[in-house]
C-alpha cells in the first residue's frame, strides 16, 4: 500500500514537473523582437540616418552570417515615408537618409517633423546592430546619435545559450 502511494506520488511528480518545463519551453520566442526606437524630431535643415551594420565577430558559438531586412522610417501618423531593404555580409553597413521638405509659410519654416524609424531583420539573418543619427544637412555635423535599449552583443543568448 506505501509502495503504491510513492509509486503515484513519483508518477503525479514527474507529470508536474513536465507540464511545468513545457510551460516554460512555450513561452521562448525564437524570434526576439526587432531593436525599437522612439520618435526623433528633426528640422527642415537636418537629415535623420538610419543605418544597420551587420556584426562581424562570433558571439559564443554563433557564427557572423549575412545580414538581411528592411530599414523604414515612418511619420506620426504611421505611414511609411522611406524605406530600403539591405542585404550585407559580416563587417557591411547600410544606410537610410531622410530630410523634410521644406515648406515656407511666410517667413517661417515649417514645424519640427517626429519620425519613428524601423529596422525589420529577415529571416535566418545574421546580427545586424542599427543606430540613427541626426545632422545638420548643410555642415554634417551631427546633433544627435541613438542607439536602441540593447544588452551587450557578446550577452545575446543564442537558442537559451549564452
Amino acid at each position: 500500500m506505501v509502495y503504491r502511494r510513492v509509486i503515484y506520488g513519483s508518477i503525479l511528480l514527474a507529470i508536474a514537473a513536465v507540464a511545468i518545463a513545457g510551460r516554460r519551453a512555450g513561452a521562448f520566442n525564437p524570434q526576439p523582437d526587432p531593436p525599437a526606437f522612439g520618435a526623433v524630431f528633426i528640422n527642415p535643415d537636418e537629415t535623420l540616418r538610419l543605418s544597420v551594420g551587420c556584426y562581424e565577430h562570433p558571439v559564443g558559438t554563433f557564427l557572423p552570417g549575412p545580414c538581411r531586412g528592411e530599414l523604414m522610417i515612418h511619420d506620426a501618423a504611421g505611414n511609411v515615408v522611406a524605406s530600403r531593404t539591405y542585404r550585407l555580409i559580416p563587417g557591411e553597413i547600410a544606410f537610410l537618409d531622410f530630410t523634410l521638405s521644406v515648406r515656407v509659410v511666410g517667413d517661417a519654416v515649417g514645424s519640427l517633423g517626429g519620425f519613428i524609424p524601423c529596422v525589420l531583420p529577415g529571416p535566418d539573418s545574421g546580427r545586424a546592430v542599427p543606430s540613427v543619427q541626426v545632422f545638420d544637412t548643410v555642415s554634417g555635423r551631427t546633433s544627435f546619435v541613438l542607439g536602441p535599449a540593447a544588452v551587450r552583443i557578446s550577452e545575446i543568448k543564442i537558442d537559451g545559450r549564452p
